[in-house]
């Protein structure tokens, strides 16, 4: 599955879970799915090309998300949807399957509570999956489609659940272990490529705790430390990152197969403060972010499991982000563009090709166009 990081032009993300009034007696799994689609989250039809990113970008009320075609350079709207009044939609959460034709989006649902909504991009298609009975505030759920599109999973007001993207009910995969603990709340981070396992995480500022969990009967059967992860089909299958933060946590990276719990660490314990990480499509090998503090814009290195050491990428710039082409023939990135950035991922951006640095594509301002 292709990594996605939402890119913000503002600061501010709301995550915190804000109670409504109680809900009805015998409502417990939200709106019903399948729902027809409502006039706050408007697609546009659009061809997904196979060199892609998707970028959200947000004013504080109304948010797009631009699809970047790495190839041309060019960029269009896909997604358009609106905050509520008093209530500031900083940055519009979602995710993307494999081949970047769905997207599950979170925005206020039709009973003003929050939401997930399936987005066809090819059809230009928006269809209300899933409106939360409690949560108000956009964005705590953090849902995250499969990698076929065909399933999607997410954290609700009494766990994580799942739900099928043809519409339906969803069931309760895991319960938080201490609802009133926001360290004990699992949200999910990323479905295996098979669909076969999820890995959840815990925590709060920087996430101290992931998991992998087996999609058909929420059997937990690995944790360890981290933030971010990515899979692949053969052992190891995770890779994993993550960095300390206000409340413990590692600054560690490593390879891990969560069947046997067997660590392969990529670089010391403690060295670095580390970003994004993906496997590579097809070789041993690991992409990564790193920085020698927690804030900073970061380095790029890859890691084959065969090599001791990392190799850092060529890049004029110091990046945000970064990922693989599809073929693993190349590797993008994010990178401040111009001087007037007050933090990583916050103001106009580039997209980079590395190594050597050939800028592909430019998002500026709340529209995304450049003059």
């Amino acid at each position: 599955m292709r990594v996605v990081a939402t890119t913000s032009l503002l600061a501010v993300i709301a995550v915190a879970c804000t109670s409504a009034p109680p809900p009805s007696a015998g409502s417990q799994t939200g709106r019903p799915a399948g729902t027809a689609s409502s006039a706050a989250v408007v697609a546009h039809a659009n061809t997904v090309p196979v060199e892609h990113r998707y970028v959200a970008l947000s004013d504080g009320q109304m948010w797009r998300i631009l699809l970047v075609d790495l190839t041309r350079g060019t960029s269009t709207e896909v997604v358009a949807a609106r905050g509520s009044p008093g209530r500031p939609y900083y940055a519009p959460p979602f995710s993307e399957s494999a081949d970047g034709k769905q997207l599950l989006v979170g925005a206020v649902g039709p009973a003003d509570r929050s939401a997930l909504y399936l987005i066809d991009v090819a059809a230009g298609r928006t269809t209300l999956l899933y409106e939360d009975d409690e949560i108000w505030s956009i964005g705590s759920l953090r849902g995250i489609i499969s990698p076929d599109g065909a399933l999607y999973a997410f954290h609700g007001h009494d766990g994580v659940r799942v739900g099928d993207a043809a519409g339906g009910p969803t069931r309760l995969f895991v319960e938080d272990d201490d609802p009133a603990d926001m360290a004990k709340i699992w949200y999910p981070l990323a479905w295996s490529l098979d669909r076969s396992a999820i890995a959840l995480a815990q925590g709060t500022d920087t996430v101290t705790r992931v998991g992998a969990f087996r999609a058909s009967d929420g059997e937990q059967y690995w944790t360890g430390t981290g933030s971010q992860v990515s899979w692949r089909t053969k052992a190891p299958f995770l890779a994993v990152v993550g960095s300390a933060g206000t409340f413990g946590g590692e600054n560690r990276i490593y390879a891990v197969d969560p069947n046997d719990g067997v660590v392969h660490d990529l670089e010391p314990l403690g060295a670095k403060f580390y970003g994004s990480i993906a496997w590579h499509p097809g070789a041993d090998r690991v992409l990564y972010t790193a920085a020698d503090d927690a804030f900073a814009e970061r380095d790029v290195y890859t890691r084959a499991l065969s090599e001791d050491a990392p190799k850092r990428v060529e890049s004029p710039r110091k990046i945000w982000d970064a990922w693989w082409s599809s073929d693993g023939s190349k590797i993008y990135a994010t990178a401040a563009r111009g001087a007037t950035v007050g933090a990583p991922s916050i103001g106009d951006f580039d997209i980079l090709e590395l190594p050597g640095g050939r800028v592909v594509a430019s998002i500026c301002g709340t529209s995304g166009q450049c003059r």
